[in-house]
């Protein structure tokens, strides 16, 4: 069986490989150890965490030196739209900001909220036709790209956040925010009664972070940072997701401005990442059928209130949860329960080249 061609990204699979040799290659010997492992189907390459972990694996930005961390950017801007390359250093720059909340409420831990602490990741060769990626992860952005044949490009899962959601002109996931509460509040009173599968969000992702979605995943009853909000077993179940049976308002029951809008807010996930690659994403959700799609929003349809929505198709899933703080800390997840950390097209790959493995 041949690799689905709907991943095909060939021009920006050359481009990561191109920015992640350069960035290699200036490198020394102790970075390049810290940077680089061997690709492996599980393992590290799997591990993702966007909190603001005590000790993360891989190459901090703090270790760089200026010539060094432009070829990084180069990297995350090889593999990125303008759009997404905006989140992604907005966010980054929300650190400053979060540390200085934190050394009023929580001193002891301000330190975990630095730019300096993203750290980079490389498995595998890049170029060639043999499997290789990378990744960068931090407080609120991991992004994570696989390449196999030199040519099929997986990109999830792509996670962003903020925390606050917004300050003064800096409000990087403002417009996720916006189209969600633009959505749900386009439906009429029937559509919102499907739409709406619960009156409280779950504390954080129903997949949580984990390397592998399942058939069902259940949130977790509470989210540590914010011990006082969580929810029983029962909820639990109500928020679930199942990956064979998608919660909420179907595309089948939409007009077609609402579909076209349902459509338009999953490319604006798929746009954070490299246009040839959103392209890609965008034209198998299509040929699957917009109408498989389904909508769901948990929470309070009032803005600056706590809140989830997700979006689920064939190979698709996104999450959207500003449940903490009050409703003023988003995270924003886009996954492909079949493809995150390209298992489709290595399957396919080791099919095809590796037929014994």
């Amino acid at each position: 069986m041949a690799v689905d061609e709907t991943y095909l990204a060939p021009e920006t699979a050359a481009r990561m490989a191109a920015a992640a040799t350069a960035f290699r290659d200036c490198l020394d010997a102790e970075q390049r150890s810290v940077l680089s492992s061997e690709f492996e189907l599980d393992g590290v390459r799997r591990e993702w965490s966007y909190l603001p972990e005590p000790v993360r694996d891989g190459l901090p930005i703090g270790a760089l030196s200026d010539p060094q961390r432009k070829l990084a950017h180069q990297l995350i801007v090889a593999s990125v739209s303008m759009p997404g390359y905006a989140k992604v250093v907005s966010i980054i720059a929300m650190e400053h900001v979060r540390r200085a909340l934190m050394l009023v409420a929580a001193p002891r831990i301000a330190h975990l909220f630095d730019p300096e602490r993203y750290c980079f990741r490389l498995f595998g060769v890049p170029g060639g036709t043999e499997p290789w990626g990378w990744q960068v992860a931090g407080h609120h952005v991991v992004l994570n790209f696989t390449v196999a044949d030199g040519r099929y490009v997986s990109p999830t899962p792509c996670m962003l956040g903020s925390v606050p959601a917004g300050v003064g002109t800096l409000a990087p996931l403002a417009d996720d925010e916006e189209r969600g509460y633009a959505f749900v509040n386009s439906l009429s009173g029937a559509q919102r009664a499907a739409a709406v599968i619960y009156h409280r969000p779950p504390p954080d992702f129903a997949t949580r972070i984990i390397p592998r979605i399942g058939a069902v995943e259940l949130p977790d009853h509470v989210f540590e940072p914010e011990p006082d909000y969580t929810i029983d077993d029962a909820e639990r179940s109500i928020l679930s997701y199942v990956r064979d049976g998608s919660k909420g308002v179907p595309g089948s029951a939409l007009d077609k401005g609402q579909l076209d809008a349902l459509v338009d807010l999953v490319a604006a996930f798929a746009g954070r990442v490299a246009p040839e690659i959103a392209d890609a994403e965008m034209a198998r959700v299509l040929a699957a059928g917009a109408e498989r799609l389904a909508f769901a929003w948990a929470g309070s349809t009032d803005p600056g209130s706590r809140h989830y929505y997700r979006v689920q198709g064939p190979d698709l899933l996104i999450e959207h949860d500003n449940t903490q703080g009050g409703g003023n800390h988003i995270h924003s997840v886009w996954r492909n329960p079949s493809n995150d950390f390209g298992d489709d097209i290595l399957a396919a790959h080791y099919r095809a080249e590796h037929p014994a493995r």
